[in-house]
């Protein structure tokens, strides 16, 4: 209805120009059309999208939270034999049907770089040294994270401010390997 309103008020327009001898350049209604359409559409998609990045975030945090108390164990992969830190995140992530690689190396180098500022549930932290990734775990919120520490013991949350120590790695990034939806409309219109 809307859309008639308006195309009724610019026919309504060119027609009093036109009358007045000025020349109206105005794009063909179909496409005028056409564009609102696809940001509308654009809009119910992002929306769509963002409602479903926020389930899978929240269920890889419930999924995380669920192996708590779970034992450490170098080269674990399941709740039942216990878990390393990546067998950890492997075993999250597959829980939705992502399959990240096996080592926290390698999980160190999926998806996209994250700043600090930036995190969100569902991101992975990596702990060593830049080039030496030894230690990740799941962020949940909150300055906190889920992990399988060897320290601990057992798959526990920690805070992501821990106090230095010997066996505790400092934080080296943060990775997210969910898609990021953007607020704009698509490129290229």
């Amino acid at each position: 209805m809307i859309y008639g309103n308006l195309s009724a008020l610019l026919l309504a327009t060119t027609i009093a120009l036109s009358s007045l001898g000025l020349e109206v350049h105005a794009t063909p209604r179909l496409e005028r059309r056409d564009r609102f359409e696809t940001g509308y559409l654009h809009r119910r998609a992002l929306s769509a999208f963002e409602r479903n990045q926020a389930a899978l975030r929240d269920s890889i945090v419930r999924i995380a939270q669920a192996q708590l108390g779970a034992p450490y164990v170098f080269g674990g992969t399941t709740p039942r034999r216990g878990f390393d830190c990546s067998g950890l995140v492997r075993f999250v992530y597959t829980q939705v049907n992502i399959a990240p690689p096996r080592t926290a190396q390698q999980q160190a180098r999926i998806g996209a770089a994250v700043p600090r500022d930036r995190l969100r549930p569902g991101d992975l932290l990596t702990f060593g040294e830049r080039d030496s990734v030894t230690h990740i775990g799941i962020y949940i919120g909150d300055g906190r994270f889920v992990h399988a520490s060897s320290v601990a013991g057992k798959v526990v949350v920690s805070q992501v401010d821990r106090r230095p120590a010997p066996d505790i790695r400092p934080l080296a990034g943060a990775r997210s390997i969910l898609l990021v939806a953007t607020s704009g409309p698509p490129s290229g219109r």
